[in-house]
């Protein structure tokens, strides 16, 4: 990357202070943070294996970590769920969104996921919807491990191009997250091999792929429905740019003032949006804006019969060849190419014979779990067959610090071992 060019296009939105702090900031470490179900763990608990946890300075449940002693990401911990890894500026989406109940949410470039997971948390006992897609296939396979990790409900994986779809959803969703695929400059100083890629031509090219998804968003939003658009680059040809050429095109969407909040920068061209700068905040670069069709956004109707586990509410079970899913869908998912739909619950063996998936696993409360002891847990996420006394049997599932690991099926006092060999360590 050549350092002057990029500085220099930079100048249609930022003065040269600005600039020459945020390219003095790329010299720095990353900042690093997780994002905690509380639902199943607890920071207090957390301490106990960590040591470098620090709060966020205004949203709930995120702390950042030194990655140089606390190894968050390769902890059992983190394998099951208790919580999940995302930068924080990409939390300001969930942070800042409001969503109602009873409604449909897309995700149009969903993976790894931490949007849909983060709205999720959020949310956790409010009849969702989420469409999380994304176009590659290898990326909506790892949102799958992330979800079956944390248990999560009501979040269904698709892997679709939607230029080739958006036609069978016109005016359904209440909520559509754009977080566009971009020329990654807000990265650099996580990703070395993007910030030498860098070029603009690099950022044209993105920014024609972000105003033709922009396009399908809106066609695909209702009356009164909600927009967001972000990115994590600091160009503004796919930012303001993209926002205002949409603006004058669409009469019928305003741009929505986002609160002020504590380490943010607005720029003059588009005071509403916001900018996240690393040396103003301790995260990744990041460009946020929400954008709102006219209207009344007429909800759906709650369903007629909701199932609550847990406190979460379930509307539909739905077969797929030897699959049992659980999910709260509104829509038809003919045109889709569905990856998950939802909750897995159990594969099918035989009519009457099936195995419980790691996935509903993460999804139910430790309160009826066999707790295991320090050794134990080590056998059971080695992957080992263990003894314990028991007057259990079947298929049970396994917690160690209430936090549910998953199944082993017991035999007179046998616990063969369930665990996803990915997992095993």
């Amino acid at each position: 990357m050549d350092i002057e060019i990029f500085k220099d296009h930079l100048k249609s939105y930022l003065d040269s202070e600005t600039i020459n702090k945020l390219i003095a900031s790329f010299n720095e470490e990353s900042n690093h943070s997780l994002i905690i179900d509380k639902h199943k763990f607890s920071y207090e608990k957390l301490t106990k294996y960590f040591k470098t946890l620090t709060k966020h300075h205004f949203i709930d449940d995120i702390y950042y970590f030194n990655k140089n002693i606390d190894e968050c990401g390769k902890s059992f911990l983190f394998d099951n769920g208790a919580y999940y890894i995302i930068d924080a500026s990409s939390l300001l989406i969930s942070h800042l969104l409001k969503v109602e109940d009873n409604t449909n949410i897309l995700d149009l470039c969903s993976a790894p996921g931490g949007k849909s997971i983060s709205i999720t948390l959020k949310n956790r006992y409010k009849n969702l919807n989420i469409i999380a897609n994304d176009l590659s296939f290898s990326r909506i396979k790892e949102m799958e491990k992330n979800i079956e990790r944390l248990g999560l409900s009501n979040i269904i994986l698709v892997n679709n191009d939607f230029e080739k779809v958006y036609k069978y959803y016109l005016n359904t969703f209440d909520y559509i997250i754009l977080d566009a695929p971009c020329s990654g400059s807000g990265m650099f100083r996580k990703n070395n091999l993007v910030k030498e890629d860098w070029s603009i031509k690099k950022v044209n090219h993105f920014s024609s792929i972000q105003s033709k998804l922009i396009n399908i968003a809106y066609k695909m939003l209702k009356e009164g429905g909600t927009l967001v658009y972000s990115t994590c680059s600091y160009s503004y040809e796919e930012n303001e740019k993209i926002i205002l050429d949409f603006l004058k095109d669409h009469s019928d969407m305003e741009l929505i003032n986002l609160p002020h909040i504590q380490g943010e920068y607005r720029s003059s061209i588009l005071k509403g949006a916001i900018h996240l700068f690393p040396f103003l905040y301790k995260g990744e670069g990041f460009f946020l804006s929400f954008l709102k069709k006219k209207g009344d956004l007429k909800l759906n109707k709650k369903p007629a019969k909701v199932q609550y586990l847990f406190k979460i509410p379930i509307t539909n079970q739905v077969k797929v060849k030897s699959k049992l899913y659980y999910n709260n869908n509104f829509l038809n998912l003919d045109k889709l190419n569905v990856i998950k739909y939802g909750l897995e619950v159990k594969t099918f063996l035989k009519e009457n014979e099936f195995i419980p998936s790691f996935h509903y696993a993460h999804f139910c409360s430790s309160k009826e779990s066999i707790p295991l002891l320090d050794k134990e847990k080590d056998l059971y996420i080695h992957g080992d067959t263990f003894f314990k006394d028991t007057t259990k049997e079947g298929f049970q599932i396994v917690s160690y610090d209430d936090l549910n690991l998953g199944y082993v099926k017991i035999v007179n006092k046998e616990f063969k071992n369930h665990y996803p060999k990915g997992l095993r360590h």
